[in-house]
């Protein structure tokens, strides 16, 4: 399955446990969405992204070859939030070179709005530099630290 990462799923430290036998395929944005913390995190203390419907604006990740035992493992997602709490959600992402390709993502249920803490920031936006993602991405997480 070829699966659009966001988040903290990036970063390789918890790519690695969640999906061990994933494999990199493209960088790629995903349109008319942004960044929300609907859901919070017991592990993290904080709120959780997911991408939130927004017309006009993006959200970049990366897209990976999962197995369908990667697949089983991230949906646990390590007891942080209620099963159930994210759901697949098929969508269209396009590629730096504007290719339209059919993926399958995360997304939260809204319960809430909730704040992001530095910690949680920080190895996002570890996640993203290890994968080289644009710069527009990088200052939009940016823009979600406390002030």
């Amino acid at each position: 399955m070829r699966f659009f990462f966001y988040a903290d799923n990036l970063n390789p430290t918890q790519l690695k446990r969640r999906a061990p036998e994933h494999k990199f395929l493209f960088k790629a944005y995903l349109p008319d969405h942004t960044i929300g913390f609907p859901r919070f995190s017991s592990q993290w203390r904080c709120g959780l992204a997911s991408v939130i419907p927004s017309q006009g604006e993006r959200v970049w990740g990366g897209v990976f070859e999962l197995t369908d035992e990667d697949v089983k493992i991230l949906d646990q997602f390590d007891g942080e939030v209620p099963e159930g709490a994210y759901r697949h959600l098929e969508a269209n992402v396009y590629t730096e070179d504007e290719q339209k390709e059919l993926v399958t993502t995360h997304t939260s249920q809204v319960i809430g709005k909730f704040k992001p803490k530095e910690h949680y920031l920080d190895f996002v936006v570890k996640g993203l530099k290890h994968w080289s993602m644009p710069e527009e991405c990088l200052e939009m997480w940016e823009l979600f630290r406390p002030r």
